[in-house]
């Protein structure tokens, strides 16, 4: 049966394209040092993995409200996932994972930087 995902708007202001990108997939092994034999037993955990990855992105100022709205309101402080930009300009489905961090550089206040930490569950690659 398929689970219906309720995907959370991004404003209209914001393209949801991130300047920085890392990404790595969440371990799916568990790993287990047995007591007498001195060698390290592994199993999966499961066959489907999180994906996390650590953007960010420099904004004008006047975006401010429009990009804390997208993550307070829109996705529900990160309950709802959204569409956002891969660096390679792939829409992919992830929801924030935490609070976004934003910079205001001292120099120029006419723009931010906002670091965020986003996530896909492997349900929502399809999407």
């Amino acid at each position: 049966m398929a689970t219906t995902v309720q995907i959370a708007e991004r404003p209209a202001s914001l393209d949801g394209c991130w300047q920085t990108w890392s990404e790595r997939d969440a371990s799916s092994v568990l790993r287990s040092e047995m007591d007498m034999a001195g060698f390290v037993k592994v199993r999966r955990r499961t066959t489907a993995a999180a994906w996390t990855a650590n953007a960010s992105v420099m904004l004008k100022a006047e975006l401010y409200q429009d990009f804390i709205d997208w993550f307070r309101v829109y996705s529900q402080a990160g309950v709802l996932p959204t569409r956002v930009k891969r660096p390679d300009g792939r829409e992919v489905v992830m929801r924030f994972s935490a609070p976004p961090e934003i910079e205001w550089p001292e120099r120029d206040r006419t723009m931010f930087r906002a670091n965020v930490t986003l996530e896909q569950m492997p349900e929502w690659a399809a999407l």
